[in-house]
């Protein structure tokens, strides 16, 4: 069986999926990227995805969160009309701190990470050289990748790097888990009846309307929101509808209105974030492990490392 991991954006609602992924370590008691074949996130998923992907803990990134949300995001901002409400100078720091200068070639297992490129018009996918033929990103740095992948519309500048000026992944692939069954069986060649995705979700408000709105400039924040759950909810059911019974395990926290939001790094909100994703993580051990952490994977070969 081969095992993909999804992990949506969603700023520091990411804190989520870092405790929840930070209590399955706890309980499998060795890297994850032991047991996953192919890791893919989007934004905030992707720093979690990518420090999975090297071997370095979820629980060293949850820290991250924890002791640099209030950097990245502090409460005195600017209003989106002109510029970014946030500077990435913050969110680029905490990064080197974490992965230096590693490079996507670094990663122990397979890795997708999902961007807008803005020049192109196109969703841009940075990959680990798991084919012959993927040889175009090994050498780029993982914190300009995650810079691009992170930098949603309103909040953080376009990132420029090389192949064009980058936005949020979630612009394309909030929840990336069909861009992560899609390589698993176009480019990895694996069988649809083979795989088994664990796909982490983050947190959704329950925000009913009465449908007297508006919606207005200083609402772009809520309207790219709406957009981001409908693209996460689309590939929540195509995933549901293509991989066979029992192999597919979706993960999310439903919360009460202005609990959570991406930029919301109050030290109460940053605590219930972590709750739920401990809690979660109890809740869900026992089917989890023996789908995803009874074995680990078969060593994963990477392409044309020794090639500039």
């Amino acid at each position: 069986m081969k095992k993909l991991l999804s992990i949506d954006g969603g700023g520091m609602k990411g804190i989520f999926a870092a405790s929840f992924l930070a209590g399955l370590e706890r309980h499998c008691k060795k890297p994850i990227c032991k047991y996953f074949d192919l890791v893919c996130g989007t934004s905030t998923g992707a720093i979690i995805a990518s420090a999975l992907a090297m071997g370095i803990p979820a629980k060293t990134i949850l820290n991250m969160y924890m002791e640099k949300g209030k950097e990245i995001f502090p409460p005195k901002r600017r209003l989106p009309l002109l510029k970014a409400k946030y500077g990435s100078e913050p969110l680029k720091k905490a990064l080197d701190e974490v992965f230096q200068s590693s490079c996507i070639k670094d990663c122990k297992t397979r890795l997708l990470i999902p961007a807008y490129n803005l020049t192109s018009r196109k969703v841009r996918v940075f990959k680990t050289p798991h084919a012959e033929d993927l040889y175009f990103d090994k050498n780029l740095k993982i914190v300009d990748c995650l810079l691009a992948t992170t930098a949603a519309p309103t909040y953080f500048s376009p990132h420029k790097m090389e192949g064009g000026v980058f936005i949020d992944g979630g612009v394309g692939a909030n929840n990336p888990s069909l861009i992560a069954l899609v390589e698993g069986i176009t480019r990895c060649g694996w069988d649809i009846s083979d795989i088994s995705l664990l796909s982490v979700g983050s947190v959704n408000e329950l925000s009913p309307t009465t449908g007297d709105e508006k919606m207005g400039l200083l609402d772009a924040a809520k309207i790219l929101n709406c957009f981001m759950n409908a693209e996460s909810r689309y590939a929540e059911n195509i995933c549901n509808i293509m991989l066979p019974k029992g192999q597919y395990i979706r993960v999310t926290q439903q919360v009460l209105p202005g609990e959570a939001s991406l930029d919301q790094a109050t030290g109460k909100s940053m605590e219930k974030l972590k709750d739920w994703g401990t809690n979660a993580a109890m809740n869900c051990i026992a089917d989890v492990k023996n789908m995803f952490f009874t074995d680990e994977i078969e060593d994963v070969t990477f392409y044309n490392l020794d090639n500039s």
